[in-house]
Protein backbone atom coordinates (compact mmCIF):
# COMPACT_ATOMS: atom_id res chain seq x y z
CA UNK A 1 0.00 0.00 0.00
CA UNK A 2 1.33 3.35 -0.66
CA UNK A 3 2.61 5.73 1.79
CA UNK A 4 0.54 9.10 1.54
CA UNK A 5 2.61 12.34 2.95
CA UNK A 6 1.73 15.64 2.96
CA UNK A 7 2.74 17.73 -0.14
CA UNK A 8 5.82 18.97 2.16
CA UNK A 9 6.97 15.73 3.50
CA UNK A 10 10.02 13.78 1.94
CA UNK A 11 10.58 10.55 1.84
CA UNK A 12 13.28 8.40 3.36
CA UNK A 13 15.99 7.43 0.78
CA UNK A 14 18.31 4.91 -0.32
CA UNK A 15 21.54 5.29 -2.19
CA UNK A 16 22.43 2.60 -4.43
CA UNK A 17 26.16 0.64 -4.14
CA UNK A 18 29.31 2.00 -6.20
CA UNK A 19 30.75 -1.19 -6.19
CA UNK A 20 31.64 -2.45 -9.78
CA UNK A 21 31.25 -6.12 -9.43
CA UNK A 22 29.15 -7.51 -12.33
CA UNK A 23 26.93 -9.42 -10.38
CA UNK A 24 23.13 -9.96 -10.32
CA UNK A 25 21.21 -7.41 -7.99
CA UNK A 26 18.02 -6.77 -6.32
CA UNK A 27 17.16 -3.61 -8.77
CA UNK A 28 14.38 -3.36 -10.98
CA UNK A 29 15.00 -1.24 -13.89
CA UNK A 30 12.56 1.02 -15.15
CA UNK A 31 13.63 2.51 -18.79
CA UNK A 32 11.87 5.20 -19.74
CA UNK A 33 9.55 7.89 -17.24
CA UNK A 34 7.03 8.98 -18.90
CA UNK A 35 3.67 8.70 -17.79
CA UNK A 36 3.35 4.81 -16.88
CA UNK A 37 7.09 4.69 -15.95
CA UNK A 38 6.71 7.20 -13.08
CA UNK A 39 3.71 5.67 -11.96
CA UNK A 40 4.99 2.01 -11.56
CA UNK A 41 7.96 3.28 -10.03
CA UNK A 42 6.40 5.72 -7.11
CA UNK A 43 3.91 2.75 -6.47
CA UNK A 44 6.57 -0.19 -6.10
CA UNK A 45 8.42 2.31 -4.10
CA UNK A 46 6.49 3.24 -1.66
CA UNK A 47 5.58 -0.02 -1.34
CA UNK A 48 8.85 -1.34 -0.61
CA UNK A 49 9.14 1.45 1.79
CA UNK A 50 6.04 0.45 3.47
CA UNK A 51 7.38 -3.18 3.96
CA UNK A 52 10.73 -2.36 5.25
CA UNK A 53 9.25 0.12 7.92
CA UNK A 54 6.37 -2.27 9.25
CA UNK A 55 7.93 -5.64 8.69
CA UNK A 56 11.78 -4.21 8.68
CA UNK A 57 12.21 -6.44 5.20
CA UNK A 58 11.02 -6.99 1.43
CA UNK A 59 11.10 -9.01 -1.48
CA UNK A 60 10.43 -6.04 -3.34
CA UNK A 61 12.97 -5.08 -5.77
CA UNK A 62 14.81 -1.73 -5.23
CA UNK A 63 13.59 1.04 -8.00
CA UNK A 64 16.51 2.27 -10.28
CA UNK A 65 14.96 5.31 -13.17
CA UNK A 66 16.74 5.30 -16.34
CA UNK A 67 16.18 8.15 -18.87
CA UNK A 68 17.65 10.32 -21.49
CA UNK A 69 17.48 13.32 -19.70
CA UNK A 70 21.06 14.64 -17.93
CA UNK A 71 20.48 15.40 -14.20
CA UNK A 72 22.91 16.96 -11.93
CA UNK A 73 21.84 14.19 -9.43
CA UNK A 74 21.43 10.61 -8.70
CA UNK A 75 18.36 11.05 -6.46
CA UNK A 76 14.69 12.20 -7.96
CA UNK A 77 11.37 12.81 -6.01
CA UNK A 78 8.36 11.65 -8.09
CA UNK A 79 5.46 13.68 -6.99
CA UNK A 80 2.47 11.29 -7.37
CA UNK A 81 -1.10 12.80 -7.48
CA UNK A 82 -3.51 9.86 -6.93
CA UNK A 83 -6.84 9.60 -8.05
CA UNK A 84 -8.03 10.38 -4.62
CA UNK A 85 -6.56 13.61 -3.99
CA UNK A 86 -3.58 12.43 -2.01
CA UNK A 87 0.21 13.13 -2.65
CA UNK A 88 2.61 10.27 -2.74
CA UNK A 89 6.69 11.55 -2.49
CA UNK A 90 8.93 8.98 -3.24
CA UNK A 91 12.70 9.45 -3.78
CA UNK A 92 13.94 6.85 -6.61
CA UNK A 93 17.80 6.55 -7.91
CA UNK A 94 18.20 7.96 -11.41
CA UNK A 95 20.58 7.48 -14.37
CA UNK A 96 20.98 8.47 -17.59
CA UNK A 97 20.91 6.10 -20.15
CA UNK A 98 23.82 7.00 -22.31
CA UNK A 99 25.60 6.95 -18.95
CA UNK A 100 25.09 3.21 -18.86
CA UNK A 101 27.50 2.52 -21.87
CA UNK A 102 30.13 1.52 -19.58
CA UNK A 103 31.12 -1.91 -18.19
CA UNK A 104 27.72 -2.76 -15.87
CA UNK A 105 28.19 -2.46 -12.25
CA UNK A 106 25.69 -5.51 -11.67
CA UNK A 107 23.02 -7.28 -13.66
CA UNK A 108 19.39 -6.48 -13.04
CA UNK A 109 16.87 -8.35 -11.21
CA UNK A 110 14.40 -7.48 -14.24
CA UNK A 111 13.74 -4.45 -16.66
CA UNK A 112 10.72 -2.82 -17.19
CA UNK A 113 10.80 -0.40 -20.76
CA UNK A 114 8.06 1.66 -20.78
CA UNK A 115 9.63 3.95 -23.45
CA UNK A 116 7.33 4.44 -26.62
CA UNK A 117 7.11 1.94 -29.31
CA UNK A 118 9.72 3.47 -31.84
CA UNK A 119 12.28 4.12 -28.84
CA UNK A 120 12.92 0.89 -28.12
CA UNK A 121 15.51 -0.66 -31.06
CA UNK A 122 17.73 2.16 -29.43
CA UNK A 123 17.12 1.31 -25.73
CA UNK A 124 18.18 -2.71 -27.03
CA UNK A 125 21.26 -1.51 -28.49
CA UNK A 126 22.25 0.19 -24.55
CA UNK A 127 21.10 -2.99 -22.87
CA UNK A 128 22.60 -5.80 -24.50
CA UNK A 129 25.95 -5.55 -21.98
CA UNK A 130 24.27 -5.61 -18.54
CA UNK A 131 21.89 -8.25 -19.07
CA UNK A 132 21.87 -11.82 -19.19
CA UNK A 133 20.28 -14.14 -21.53
CA UNK A 134 18.12 -15.10 -18.63
CA UNK A 135 17.34 -11.51 -17.34
CA UNK A 136 13.31 -10.81 -17.21
CA UNK A 137 12.72 -8.08 -19.78
CA UNK A 138 8.92 -6.74 -19.54
CA UNK A 139 7.98 -4.70 -22.96
CA UNK A 140 4.84 -2.05 -21.68
CA UNK A 141 4.47 -0.67 -24.68
CA UNK A 142 1.38 0.38 -26.69
CA UNK A 143 0.33 -1.20 -30.13
CA UNK A 144 2.03 -4.00 -31.44
CA UNK A 145 5.29 -3.42 -33.22
CA UNK A 146 7.53 -3.19 -30.76
CA UNK A 147 6.67 -6.55 -28.47
CA UNK A 148 7.28 -8.96 -32.11
CA UNK A 149 10.74 -7.29 -32.86
CA UNK A 150 11.92 -7.34 -28.96
CA UNK A 151 10.94 -10.80 -28.91
CA UNK A 152 13.20 -12.08 -31.35
CA UNK A 153 16.12 -10.29 -29.73
CA UNK A 154 15.59 -11.13 -26.44
CA UNK A 155 14.18 -14.73 -25.47
CA UNK A 156 11.20 -15.07 -22.53
CA UNK A 157 10.89 -12.09 -23.41
CA UNK A 158 7.37 -10.75 -21.08
CA UNK A 159 4.58 -7.75 -22.26
CA UNK A 160 2.60 -5.93 -20.14
CA UNK A 161 -0.95 -4.22 -21.16
CA UNK A 162 -2.37 -2.14 -18.80
CA UNK A 163 -5.48 0.55 -18.71
CA UNK A 164 -4.15 2.86 -15.46
CA UNK A 165 -4.73 6.45 -16.51
CA UNK A 166 -1.59 8.71 -15.95
CA UNK A 167 -0.37 11.78 -17.48
CA UNK A 168 2.48 14.20 -16.39
CA UNK A 169 2.35 17.77 -14.77
CA UNK A 170 4.11 20.91 -15.99
CA UNK A 171 7.10 20.50 -13.77
CA UNK A 172 9.93 23.43 -13.61
CA UNK A 173 12.33 20.99 -11.85
CA UNK A 174 14.81 19.17 -12.69
CA UNK A 175 15.08 16.84 -9.70
CA UNK A 176 11.10 16.33 -9.12
CA UNK A 177 9.04 14.26 -11.62
CA UNK A 178 5.41 14.91 -11.11
CA UNK A 179 2.62 12.33 -12.41
CA UNK A 180 -1.33 12.48 -12.05
CA UNK A 181 -2.68 8.91 -11.75
CA UNK A 182 -5.86 9.95 -12.87
CA UNK A 183 -7.48 6.73 -12.92
CA UNK A 184 -7.28 3.06 -11.48
CA UNK A 185 -7.78 0.58 -13.93
CA UNK A 186 -6.49 -3.44 -14.64
CA UNK A 187 -3.06 -4.49 -15.37
CA UNK A 188 -2.19 -8.01 -17.50
CA UNK A 189 1.26 -9.46 -17.74
CA UNK A 190 2.04 -12.50 -19.54
CA UNK A 191 5.32 -14.25 -21.64
CA UNK A 192 4.93 -13.29 -25.10
CA UNK A 193 4.95 -16.55 -26.50
CA UNK A 194 3.90 -16.23 -30.52
CA UNK A 195 3.91 -20.00 -30.95
CA UNK A 196 1.77 -20.51 -27.98
CA UNK A 197 4.62 -22.41 -25.97
CA UNK A 198 5.93 -20.83 -22.82
CA UNK A 199 8.54 -21.79 -20.66
CA UNK A 200 8.35 -22.42 -16.76
CA UNK A 201 11.35 -19.84 -16.41
CA UNK A 202 9.20 -17.35 -18.16
CA UNK A 203 5.47 -18.19 -16.61
CA UNK A 204 7.57 -18.18 -12.95
CA UNK A 205 8.92 -14.60 -13.56
CA UNK A 206 5.37 -13.48 -15.08
CA UNK A 207 3.89 -14.74 -11.44
CA UNK A 208 6.45 -13.33 -9.77
CA UNK A 209 6.03 -9.61 -11.36
CA UNK A 210 2.29 -9.60 -11.30
CA UNK A 211 2.89 -10.37 -7.43
CA UNK A 212 4.94 -6.99 -7.16
CA UNK A 213 2.43 -5.33 -9.30
CA UNK A 214 -0.30 -5.94 -6.59
CA UNK A 215 1.88 -5.55 -3.61
CA UNK A 216 2.08 -1.99 -5.11
CA UNK A 217 -1.82 -1.57 -5.52
CA UNK A 218 -2.42 -2.23 -8.31
CA UNK A 219 -5.37 -4.50 -9.94
CA UNK A 220 -3.01 -6.72 -11.59
CA UNK A 221 -3.39 -10.45 -13.10
CA UNK A 222 -0.83 -13.30 -15.10
CA UNK A 223 -2.19 -13.54 -18.58
CA UNK A 224 -2.05 -17.07 -20.16
CA UNK A 225 -2.34 -15.82 -24.00
CA UNK A 226 -0.80 -12.09 -23.65
CA UNK A 227 -1.14 -12.02 -27.56
CA UNK A 228 -4.91 -11.33 -27.65
CA UNK A 229 -4.36 -9.26 -24.53
CA UNK A 230 -1.78 -7.11 -26.33
CA UNK A 231 -4.92 -6.90 -29.33
CA UNK A 232 -7.51 -5.58 -26.70
CA UNK A 233 -5.56 -3.36 -25.53
CA UNK A 234 -4.59 -1.95 -28.80
CA UNK A 235 -8.35 -2.03 -29.62
CA UNK A 236 -8.70 0.61 -26.65
CA UNK A 237 -6.07 2.88 -27.59
CA UNK A 238 -7.37 2.43 -31.46
CA UNK A 239 -10.56 4.09 -30.69
CA UNK A 240 -9.85 6.66 -27.87
CA UNK A 241 -5.97 7.73 -28.62
CA UNK A 242 -6.08 9.20 -32.41
CA UNK A 243 -9.84 10.73 -31.61
CA UNK A 244 -8.25 12.54 -28.51
CA UNK A 245 -5.23 13.58 -30.22
CA UNK A 246 -6.72 14.93 -33.63
CA UNK A 247 -9.51 17.24 -31.42
CA UNK A 248 -7.23 17.66 -28.32
CA UNK A 249 -9.64 16.70 -26.27
CA UNK A 250 -9.57 14.72 -22.62
CA UNK A 251 -11.00 10.82 -22.31
CA UNK A 252 -14.21 12.05 -21.31
CA UNK A 253 -15.47 14.10 -23.94
CA UNK A 254 -15.61 11.08 -25.90
CA UNK A 255 -18.88 10.95 -24.49
CA UNK A 256 -20.28 14.30 -26.40
CA UNK A 257 -21.62 14.50 -29.76
CA UNK A 258 -19.87 14.31 -32.46
CA UNK A 259 -17.25 12.59 -30.71
CA UNK A 260 -19.51 9.58 -29.55
CA UNK A 261 -20.53 8.99 -33.21
CA UNK A 262 -16.83 8.88 -34.31
CA UNK A 263 -16.04 6.55 -31.45
CA UNK A 264 -18.75 4.15 -32.78
CA UNK A 265 -17.30 4.73 -36.38
CA UNK A 266 -14.00 3.41 -35.21
CA UNK A 267 -15.43 0.33 -32.66
CA UNK A 268 -17.03 -0.81 -35.99
CA UNK A 269 -14.06 -0.40 -38.23
CA UNK A 270 -11.88 -1.68 -35.58
CA UNK A 271 -14.22 -5.21 -34.14
CA UNK A 272 -14.46 -6.17 -38.22
CA UNK A 273 -10.48 -6.09 -38.81
CA UNK A 274 -10.08 -7.95 -35.25
CA UNK A 275 -13.12 -10.36 -36.21
CA UNK A 276 -11.29 -11.04 -39.64
CA UNK A 277 -7.90 -11.66 -37.28
CA UNK A 278 -10.03 -13.93 -35.21
CA UNK A 279 -9.35 -12.26 -32.20
CA UNK A 280 -11.86 -12.87 -29.90
CA UNK A 281 -13.85 -10.41 -28.49
CA UNK A 282 -14.37 -9.52 -24.94
CA UNK A 283 -17.51 -10.90 -23.27
CA UNK A 284 -19.02 -7.86 -22.87
CA UNK A 285 -18.35 -6.58 -26.49
CA UNK A 286 -15.63 -4.12 -27.89
CA UNK A 287 -18.02 -0.86 -27.35
CA UNK A 288 -18.81 -2.05 -24.26
CA UNK A 289 -15.06 -2.61 -23.56
CA UNK A 290 -14.39 1.11 -24.66
CA UNK A 291 -17.45 2.89 -23.07
CA UNK A 292 -16.09 1.80 -19.81
CA UNK A 293 -12.44 2.80 -20.45
CA UNK A 294 -13.61 6.42 -21.16
CA UNK A 295 -16.24 6.57 -18.55
CA UNK A 296 -13.29 5.62 -15.87
CA UNK A 297 -10.40 7.73 -17.66
CA UNK A 298 -12.52 10.34 -18.52
CA UNK A 299 -10.13 12.99 -16.78
CA UNK A 300 -7.25 11.82 -18.40
CA UNK A 301 -4.78 12.78 -21.14
CA UNK A 302 -4.41 10.17 -23.14
CA UNK A 303 -0.44 9.15 -24.35
CA UNK A 304 -1.06 10.43 -28.16
CA UNK A 305 -2.61 13.72 -26.96
CA UNK A 306 0.30 14.49 -24.23
CA UNK A 307 2.54 13.80 -27.46
CA UNK A 308 1.16 15.89 -29.83
CA UNK A 309 0.87 18.50 -27.39
CA UNK A 310 4.70 18.42 -26.51
CA UNK A 311 5.34 18.13 -30.20
CA UNK A 312 6.39 14.73 -30.11
CA UNK A 313 6.62 11.32 -32.27
CA UNK A 314 3.31 9.64 -31.53
CA UNK A 315 2.89 5.83 -31.51
CA UNK A 316 -0.09 6.32 -34.25
CA UNK A 317 2.18 3.63 -36.23
CA UNK A 318 2.62 1.28 -33.30
CA UNK A 319 -1.17 1.38 -32.95
CA UNK A 320 -2.85 1.64 -36.68
CA UNK A 321 -0.34 -0.19 -38.53
CA UNK A 322 -1.47 -3.37 -37.39
CA UNK A 323 -5.00 -2.54 -37.97
CA UNK A 324 -4.26 -0.49 -41.37
CA UNK A 325 -2.32 -3.86 -42.75
CA UNK A 326 -4.77 -5.94 -41.02
CA UNK A 327 -7.39 -4.46 -42.88
CA UNK A 328 -5.40 -4.52 -46.89
CA UNK A 329 -4.82 -8.51 -46.46
CA UNK A 330 -8.95 -9.11 -45.76
CA UNK A 331 -10.16 -6.28 -48.13
CA UNK A 332 -11.81 -4.19 -45.53
CA UNK A 333 -12.28 -0.36 -45.48
CA UNK A 334 -11.73 1.49 -42.27
CA UNK A 335 -12.00 4.99 -43.57
CA UNK A 336 -12.05 6.64 -39.90
CA UNK A 337 -8.95 4.98 -38.59
CA UNK A 338 -7.39 5.73 -42.27
CA UNK A 339 -8.37 9.12 -41.91
CA UNK A 340 -7.09 9.36 -38.38
CA UNK A 341 -3.85 7.90 -39.29
CA UNK A 342 -2.96 10.60 -42.25
CA UNK A 343 -3.54 13.39 -40.09
CA UNK A 344 -1.57 12.31 -37.29
CA UNK A 345 1.44 10.79 -39.24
Amino acid sequence: MATLLPSNTKASSRRHSTETVNFRGNRLWIIGPGAIGRLLAARLASARADELASQGKSSLPDILLIGRRALSTQEISIEMIAPSGDIVIQKIMYEKIDSMKNPPREIPLAIWITTKAHGVEDVWATLQQHISPSTPITCWQNGLSAQPWFAEHHSGLLCASTTEGAWLPESHSTQVFPIQHAAHGQTWLGPWAATGMTSAASTANAHQQVDWLTRAGFSSKAADNMQERLWHKLAVNAAINPLVARFRIRNGQLRDRPFSLMVRQAVSEISAVLNAKQVSAPPQGWQALIDDVIRTTANNRASMLQDVLADRPTEIVAILGPLRSTAAQHGLQIPLLDQLYRDLS
